[in-house]
């Protein structure tokens, strides 16, 4: 017997369908600068969901803060809560890496490299890092633990990006690791719905360079 559909009830799943398709469909483009106009790279853009709906834009993931000729790489990473972050050592010193961050607060003893390769920080909380090395002054970098997966990185035009997003209100928090303000971000509002793409232009005012400047080079085997 050929199968013949309830209409209504197929009438019903088509819609469904229709409306979580243009629920989900929502985009938003953000062009972040500095307030002469210079794009501004490594600026985090997190839409702020409500409490109840976090749950489902929640991705734990692993990531890799690496110590490359002296410094830490990347600069700025990004990962959702809940995320494990490692922090191997590629140079042929030792690096002793930290952290005060209310977000998160570890200590890595001096090691070497192809040393701690197995070792890993849960980083739990919402908000921004801090880590620094013991023995070299200069070295700083920013992990950023944003609540949800709807968070995303400018690059070097300034330019970020998220699509297939929820339509509705949102808060939209914009930081850069040289943003002034509270918390060195800047709360925007936007309204994500039609299926367009929405666009927010965000000028962000800087604060001076927290790095202390780097040491000279040396010929020897010292700590610079």
């Amino acid at each position: 017997m050929k199968f013949q559909p309830n209409k209504p009830i197929f009438a019903v799943c088509i819609l469904n369908f229709l409306f979580a398709t243009s629920a989900y469909g929502q985009a938003l483009q953000v062009n972040v600068t500095d307030t002469e106009g210079n794009p501004l790279a490594d600026s985090v853009v997190e839409i702020l969901l409500p409490e109840p709906m976090q749950s489902d834009f929640i991705d734990a993931e692993a990531a890799v803060v690496d110590q490359r000729d002296k410094e830490f790489v990347p600069g700025v990473t990004l990962v959702t809560q809940g995320s494990q972050v490692s922090f191997p050592n590629s140079d042929d010193i030792l690096h002793h890496v930290y952290s005060f961050s209310p977000a998160k607060t570890f200590n890595i003893p001096l090691y070497g490299s192809n040393e701690n390769e197995d070792y890993f920080e849960v980083f739990d909380t919402p908000g921004v890092v801090e880590i620094g090395c013991n023995i070299h002054d200069w070295m700083l970098a920013y992990i950023y633990v944003a609540e949800t997966r709807l968070a995303t990185l400018s690059d070097g035009s300034g330019s970020a990006s998220l699509d297939n997003l929820p339509a509705g209100d949102y808060s939209v928090r914009v930081w850069h690791p040289r943003s002034a303000g509270p918390m060195g971000s800047l709360l925007h509002t936007v309204t994500l719905d039609g299926g367009t793409v929405a666009t927010l232009n965000v000028e962000l005012e800087l604060q001076r360079e927290r790095r202390v400047r780097r040491a000279p080079g040396s010929s020897g085997r010292r700590y610079r």
